[in-house]
């Protein structure tokens, strides 16, 4: 089990009736719960059906970073999509940023957030040469962020990490508080021409948000891919880790948590062939490579929790926000950062539903190329 749903319970009942709606949000996660709120925010009637628990898939099974910027450094991501691009999608996770502090602030989200900044380290020569350049583009753009040739990393100060299930379940109260309503334990089982179906009831809605990430293949066309992570915790310990550290390319993460939990995840590059799909367990095969890890460091607490996400990947790592037909949107194909990229994706999708004007629209467009 994930350490963060570890002694979590649900709140909200199964859906048991046919309902109205002005929309319909398909997925608890933090895409979904953050739409939810946005929507209610503005006065909109919004309905959120999970299959599971609010948090319950990989909104509560990653390691809780607050991360600026997508998995690949700045550099390379500027390669990737432009340097233009890469800067509006690094504005756009600083929002999320400000939307975490502020909605936990507003709302006294107790969620263990802290803004201890993070290390991102590279791996090789080459990657070093690309932190570097990173750090020197970024920090004329406002970043805060230093470099230590020793360690080949940049610590970038404005950085945070939290409770990733304490976070969304607490949002979710938010916006149960403004109006919206969720149902868990609900699957839906097909979209129809005027809403969705679930095994005991219908919801009537003017509009469908899908926000079921690697899920979202069992409702509609898509190419959301499954893929999984792994993690693992240990007891508590004395300090190790001052800040969350994310390495290699993003392919090695870990944390410490406010407790003393040494978290650690990753090394899914070591066994691409097997790390895909919607089985939702732990391998030997990667474990092992997490428990070495706390060998090299000389952690010797027990691991108390190992567990496995199912991340929802898109075509070029960035996610799918949008209208995909008259009545149909979706916020899904985060590629592992919807922590990052989760609460400002869902405030543009919640604008784009509205029928607002949103100034990043066109990023995310999920008929994008």
């Amino acid at each position: 089990m994930s350490l963060w749903l570890d002694g979590e319970r649900r709140a909200y009942p199964p859906l048991d009736a046919d309902v109205t709606a002005d929309v319909a949000i398909v997925g608890g996660g933090i895409a979904g719960i953050a739409t939810a709120y946005f929507l209610a925010r503005a006065g909109a009637r919004a309905v959120v059906l999970e299959a599971r628990g609010v948090a319950e898939a990989a909104s509560g099974r990653n390691a809780g970073f607050l991360l600026a910027g997508v998995a690949e450094n700045f550099v390379a991501a500027s390669r990737r999509y432009g340097a233009e691009r890469a800067m509006r999608v690094w504005r756009l996770t600083r929002r999320s940023q400000t939307l975490v502090r502020s909605l936990v602030a507003e709302h006294g989200i107790a969620c263990d957030l802290r803004w201890n900044g993070s290390d991102q380290i590279a791996g090789d020569d080459e990657e070093w040469r690309e932190v570097s350049e990173s750090a020197r583009l970024l920090a004329a753009r406002g970043a805060a962020v230093a470099l230590d040739a020793g360690r080949r990393a940049a610590t970038y100060a404005d950085d945070g990490e939290l409770h990733p299930v304490r976070w969304v379940r607490g949002l979710a109260r938010a916006a149960v508080a403004a109006g919206a309503r969720v149902h868990e334990g609900t699957a839906v089982t097909s979209l129809e021409r005027d809403g969705l179906a679930t095994e005991r009831g219908r919801v009537r809605s003017g509009a469908v948000v899908l926000c079921t990430n690697a899920y979202t293949a069992r409702l509609a066309a898509t190419r959301v891919r499954a893929v999984r992570g792994q993690v693992l915790a240990t007891a508590p310990t004395g300090p190790v880790f001052a800040r969350p550290a994310y390495a290699r390319r993003g392919y090695e993460y870990w944390r410490q948590t406010v407790d003393g939990r040494v978290v650690v995840g990753g090394w899914r590059d070591t066994a691409a062939d097997e790390e895909v799909g919607e089985d939702e367990r732990t391998t030997d095969r990667i474990q092992s490579r997490l428990d070495a890890f706390l060998g090299v460091h000389g952690i010797d607490a027990p691991v108390t929790h190992r567990w496995a996400g199912i991340m929802g990947f898109s075509h070029d790592a960035l996610p799918y926000v949008g209208q995909t037909d008259e009545r149909r949107f979706v916020c899904c194909g985060f590629t592992g950062h919807g922590m990052a990229l989760g609460p400002a994706s869902a405030e543009l999708a919640a604008a784009l539903v509205r029928g607002a004007a949103h100034d990043d629209a066109d990023l995310f467009d999920p008929a994008r190329a």
